[in-house]
């Protein structure tokens, strides 16, 4: 039976946020910065007014400024934005339990069969708006791959819906990059071997031959091609840990920048934790590189913790240790895992 994935992504969120809060910056070109706002910040999210002149995530806000000299830039508030995100969160697990939330801005959902996908979709991204005044872009398809490509063609506030047979009609035209993991090195390899440059022409290549070039890569670029995938919904992620990750909008390059989203993002997994009165005895770095190769590198510690500079600084030291500085970082992600809860961290401890 088909399936009905919906993957929904709220709308320049931080920005969005900032503006419900005050309505004032409503229209005007917004960023959202981290780090110091006045010297080496980092652009964590703009509005669209503001990306209509080029400023975009993980850019420098020298270089934010100097391309929208009139944006309004305001400090980043996590705290915040993660109350709000937990509000969308708990309306999605109110339409089905059937929910992996994957950033503090985007989930899939599973819709059952014997409902309307597209009639749920609408339904989402209309009590958004009017119950907590946020916007957001759904796409429906049979898969998450074709969904989560299908929602980023049509941001904002966009509804899009890729019909069970169509999957790979859909995706033929759209650029390569635009497959989740077709890093430039990926792209340039595929260029140069077989002059890929849309979805069609990578669909064309053998899947044999794309294995051997990338190995299991390959594999999973001409499934890719052909907008096949079979991953499920994982629903009890948070059970087992507590992550955040954030895929840049384009490939970072600078330790300063990987260390700002780093700390934002210790941040969050540390009131993640206070809030599920939890702590964590190992802390996770995740990085992707620009080719899709991804590592994961952990700390277990000698105590549990919640503490936020505590995890900052286990993320840190990690990064440094592990990071390939001449390779470019798509994605970054710092994880808490092995929890225990907090009341019985005494017990631990008394242990060691």
């Amino acid at each position: 039976m088909t399936r009905q994935i919906l993957h929904l992504d709220l709308d320049a969120f931080y920005a969005t946020v900032e503006m419900l809060l005050n309505p004032a910056l409503r229209g005007k070109p917004l960023i959202v910065a981290m780090g110091d706002v006045n010297t080496r910040g980092v652009v964590a999210t703009a509005s669209y007014e503001a990306r209509k002149f080029g400023v975009h995530s993980a850019m420098g806000l020298r270089e934010a400024k100097r391309l929208c000299p009139q944006a309004i830039i305001v400090p980043a508030r996590h705290a915040i934005y993660s109350e709000h995100s937990q509000r969308v969160m708990n309306l999605l697990r109110e339409m089905t339990p059937l929910v992996e939330q994957v950033s503090i801005d985007e989930a899939y959902l599973e819709i059952e069969a014997a409902r309307d996908g597209v009639a749920a979709a609408r339904e989402i991204q209309h009590r958004i708006h009017d119950e907590l005044k946020l916007s957001c872009t759904i796409a429906v398809a049979s898969n998450k791959l074709v969904s989560k490509i299908a929602c980023n063609t049509v941001k904002p506030r966009g509804l899009l819906v890729i019909p069970h047979g169509d999957e790979e009609k859909f995706l033929a035209p759209l650029p390569v990059g635009k497959i989740p993991g077709a890093g430039n090195v990926t792209r340039a390899k595929l260029k140069a071997k077989w002059n890929v440059e849309t979805i069609a022409d990578l669909a064309r290549v053998n899947a044999d031959e794309l294995r051997a070039q990338f190995g299991k890569h390959g594999a999973y670029l001409a499934d890719a091609a052909r907008g096949v995938d079979d991953s499920p919904i994982v629903t009890d992620r948070a059970t087992k840990s507590i992550s955040q990750e954030n895929t840049f909008d384009r490939d970072v390059r600078t330790r300063d920048v990987l260390e700002k989203f780093l700390d934002e993002m210790g941040a969050g997994v540390a009131r993640e934790l206070a809030n599920e009165e939890l702590k964590a005895r190992t802390i996770v770095l995740k990085l992707r590189y620009e080719d899709f190769t991804t590592i994961t590198r952990q700390v277990t510690l000698r105590a549990p913790t919640a503490d936020e500079t505590i995890i900052r600084k286990h993320a840190r030291e990690l990064l440094r240790q592990h990071w390939d500085s001449q390779r470019a970082v798509r994605l970054l992600g710092v994880g808490a895992h092995n929890l225990v809860e907090r009341d019985a961290t005494w017990q631990l401890e008394l242990a060691l």
